[in-house]
């Protein structure tokens, strides 16, 4: 007996809705799994939660890495350097820096080792010493932990630095230290807003960062008009002093909200 052309047309119809039922239901199933599957067993802690945010994957294994001190995250990175950079802060083995061929993950490694970690001397190897010297010492200042900052710190700095009078500043916790007109150094101490005004592009988003953070008022963040400015500013407050996931939330660059999520799971795996 001979199909109808009505019969045919229903099961045309059929075959077709089962294989939509395949692309919309089990092809999304079977190429992602659940984020578990993908990215291996991820602890049940708040950092490794706050890591799974991150919407750059490169980001999310480097985060799972460093949170939890496991390297095993670190094999999902095809390029040698960024593995090695990834392996280095994971195992906070600074023997992986040194491996580091291409400049910037080499200065990146140096430089987040030693603030992780907070030992000044991994920074003796960096390309830039003296800047990675400062983000030691400042990182100690904007934590209230200043009473770490060791006299053999500030003395790493050249004498003629005005970086070296800013470390003791920042030791001692005394503006007075500051050199007339620095206003790298007193920047970290109270001051209207309007000082920002004067100060150039680059460093205006640090000095916005800085009064909110000295104010204990993130809210400072949201009266600058130009996003980058905004952007920049919660990301200092919570990198810098309060590691709330709230306020990475508030940033709108894909970007740098990532590197928001990255500090502050980083930050609470300390605690």
């Amino acid at each position: 007996m001979r199909n109808s052309p009505l019969n045919k047309k229903f099961l045309i119809i059929a075959i077709g809705l089962f294989f939509l039922f395949l692309i919309i239901f089990l092809v999304p199933r079977f190429l992602f799994g659940n984020k578990n599957q993908l990215l291996g067993n991820i602890p049940d802690n708040p950092a490794s939660k706050i890591c799974q945010k991150i919407s750059e994957t490169s980001d999310l294994y480097y985060c799972l890495a460093v949170v939890n001190q496991d390297a095993s995250f670190c094999q999902n990175f095809d390029e040698p350097d960024q593995k090695k950079l990834c392996q280095g802060m994971a195992t906070r083995d600074v023997s992986y820096c040194r491996k580091i061929q291409k400049s910037e993950p080499r200065k990146m490694c140096f430089y987040e080792l030693a603030e992780t970690t907070q030992n000044i001397d991994y920074c003796d190897e960096a390309e830039d010493k003296e800047h990675c010297y400062f983000n030691v010492i400042s990182g100690l200042y904007w934590a209230q932990q200043s009473e770490k900052i060791k006299t053999e710190y500030c003395n790493k700095f050249s004498v003629q630095s005005p970086d070296r009078k800013t470390c003791f500043a920042l030791k001692e916790n005394n503006i007075s230290f500051c050199e007339k007109g620095n206003a790298a150094c007193l920047t970290f101490f109270e001051q209207p807003l309007s000082f920002c005004d004067s100060i150039k592009t680059g460093d205006k988003l640090k000095c916005i960062r800085d009064r909110a953070i000295i104010a204990k008022n993130p809210a400072i963040c949201e009266k600058e008009v130009d996003q980058e400015v905004k952007d920049e500013c919660y990301f200092g407050y919570a990198s810098h002093f309060d590691p709330k996931v709230s306020l990475c939330e508030k940033i709108i660059g894909g970007t740098k909200r990532n590197m928001c999520y990255v500090e502050v799971a980083i930050k609470l795996s300390k605690h």
